[in-house]
């Protein structure tokens, strides 16, 4: 777990998802942080607090970037990936 994973408090954090998440459906990871008391949103809002990255498919010239990650980059907004999300459940339950 890395620091910023340490500092991060999922029942604090309103989470958005962006890329093909590999353990979970989207659908069941949005459960997942509503059921450790936080929140979830499927736009940018300035409410958001954290973005969730899974696999960003693109073709071979594309940059590896969605629009939610692009934005994300722009904001004070913690982003992290599919394992240390997993981290933040497992620590929350």
């Amino acid at each position: 777990m890395n620091q910023l994973t340490r500092e991060i408090r999922i029942e604090e954090q309103c989470v958005l998802f962006t890329g093909r998440l590999n353990t979970f459906t989207r659908k069941a990871a949005q459960q997942l942080v509503l059921a450790a008391g936080g929140r979830v949103l499927n736009y940018c809002s300035s409410a958001v607090t954290l973005l969730v990255v899974g696999v960003i498919e693109k073709g071979l010239f594309e940059d590896l970037t969605t629009r939610k990650l692009a934005w994300a980059q722009g904001k004070s907004i913690a982003i992290i990936g599919e394992a240390e999300f997993i981290q933040l459940i497992k620590r929350s339950i």
